[in-house]
């Protein structure tokens, strides 16, 4: 039997649904938060939803995907254009062909290696930002920035997986 037209949609809809989770964050990160020290820095939202869907889903969130979010990052937060672009590629598909290690691990594994890949996709977004601007960028921002990136990713996760288990059981 054929399948309904909205039962394509609904198809199309739950495929696109890694993307969209990481444009949703992309708009979170815009929002104006006013925390007493932290006020040039902010969580990598969109690099932990990458990292996640990257690992679980590659299938669902390809390199390309990946590459037009990362521009549409530096568009809305006035990075940059390319950086994000970047720094997203490259995280997908390092994290994508590293997936099956991942699988079938604590969530503790997958933490340690988001911290990880964190590190050096932080400190090159930084490296290029400096370099494209002409001088270098305080790298306090981008320390503590990694710091919220690492210790946030846990909750955003959780948030990714239950959506996962919900939406994409059968994608």
């Amino acid at each position: 039997m054929k399948p309904g037209v909205w039962q394509r949609l609904d198809v199309i809809a739950r495929g696109l649904f890694p993307a969209f989770s990481v444009f949703v964050l992309l708009l979170i990160n815009l929002l104006p938060v006013s925390v007493p020290l932290l006020s040039t820095a902010s969580p990598a939202l969109a690099l932990m939803a990458v990292f996640y869907w990257a690992v679980n889903r590659p299938d669902l969130l390809t390199a390309v995907t990946a590459f037009f979010l990362g521009l549409l990052q530096d568009l809305l937060m006035g990075l940059p254009l390319g950086v994000s672009s970047l720094v997203l590629l490259l995280v997908q598909t390092g994290s994508a062909s590293q997936g099956r290690f991942f699988h079938n691990k604590p969530f503790s594994v997958m933490w340690w290696g988001f911290a990880l890949v964190a590190i050096p996709a932080l400190l090159l977004q930084w490296l290029l930002s400096s370099a494209l601007i002409g001088a270098l960028l305080p790298i306090k921002a981008t320390m503590i920035s990694y710091v919220l990136t690492a210790v946030l990713f846990p909750i955003v996760a959780w948030v990714l997986a239950r959506a996962q288990n919900t939406l994409l059981r059968y994608v």
